[in-house]
């Protein structure tokens, strides 16, 4: 009899051994072949970024969505979307709290046009896309640019409730430096001779324009400090045969004072690729003076600012 029941009981868990995997093998085909759909982006707050050269005419951006599962869709996903503030504001106060010089930046809606706020994703395909057309030209790459985009509704299947925002990001690039890198900035190798003084350091290059970049003068270390930026501040302006010529970058009273040095043979005022043989650089040959706004002195610069790329990946 007890032998019997032993019996019983071990087909009995059989049983339900095989029921549960029948229904663990139902779920997972469920899912398997269910039709999600999602907004690209990043992890975290949802942030697609999107790096784009500086133009007036306008280059073009994009929002995407995608769908997934194991079998092809059988039919169009129209996905409405919408612009939400709110996603923006949230965004700033988990990051910056009360710090609102910190803030990102809704993009001023005259830099954009979005000829549809919707997504098509055709039948039997995984991803459509959402054209923005962007007028970067004058854009500040001190600040962050954000476009906050919501799903408003969608025609067909499920949709993953933790990716329908996104936060369009907006980098500025151009061929000499790019606020993606780094923080806000491209780092140059900076090697040069401040008076009868060495001095080797690395320095911030920011793209400003299609031709255009700012670095601070001499030595001056960066600081996100508005009233530094215009105080310490020069303009580098490349023109088609790599010529540079060296500005303020303020040119009001309070701004940089600095005058073009031209003539000398080692620091000739280029912008030039270089092969050393061995790698590939970007480099700026620079000779300047400057009064420093601090002291009051005037200052003699000679400086080569290098940045080793791959030819394959430029700009």
């Amino acid at each position: 009899m007890k032998h019997n029941r032993e019996i019983n009981l071990l087909l009995i868990s059989l049983l339900v051994f095989i029921l549960s995997s029948c229904d663990r093998d139902e779920i997972f085909n469920r899912e398997q072949y269910k039709v999600v759909v999602a907004l690209l982006s990043d992890d975290g707050f949802n942030i697609f970024p999107e790096e784009l050269p500086f133009s007036e005419v306008g280059v073009d951006g994009y929002i995407a969505a995608s769908c997934g599962g194991v079998l092809p869709t059988t039919e169009p996903i129209n996905i409405s979307i919408v612009e939400d503030e709110n996603l923006l504001s949230s965004y700033n106060v988990s990051n910056f709290d009360t710090d609102v010089d910190r803030y990102a930046l809704y993009l001023n809606p005259s830099r954009y046009q979005i000829e549809k706020h919707s997504i098509t994703i055709a039948a039997g395909e995984r991803i459509g896309r959402m054209h923005i057309l962007l007028h970067t030209a004058g854009l500040s790459p001190d600040s962050v640019y954000f476009i906050p985009f919501r799903v408003n509704s969608f025609s067909a299947y499920e949709f993953n409730p933790k990716k329908n925002t996104v936060l369009y990001r907006l980098y500025l690039k151009n061929k000499y430096a790019s606020t993606m890198d780094g923080d806000g900035a491209t780092i140059y190798n900076h090697r040069g001779k401040r008076g009868l003084t060495n001095t080797m350091m690395q320095k911030k290059v920011f793209p400003t324009a299609h031709n255009e970049v700012r670095i601070m003068a001499g030595i001056k270390e960066f600081q996100k400090d508005e009233a530094l930026i215009d105080k310490w501040s020069i303009r580098l302006v490349m023109d088609e045969d790599g010529n540079v010529a060296i500005l303020p970058w303020n040119v009001s009273e309070y701004g940089m004072k600095v005058t073009q040095i031209d003539g000398n043979p080692d620091f000739p005022n280029t912008f030039r690729i270089v092969n050393d043989g061995y790698n590939t650089y970007k480099t700026f040959l620079l000779r300047y003076n400057y009064i420093d706004p601090d002291d009051g002195n005037t200052y003699e610069m000679s400086e080569e600012l290098r940045l080793m790329f791959n030819e394959k990946e430029a700009y």
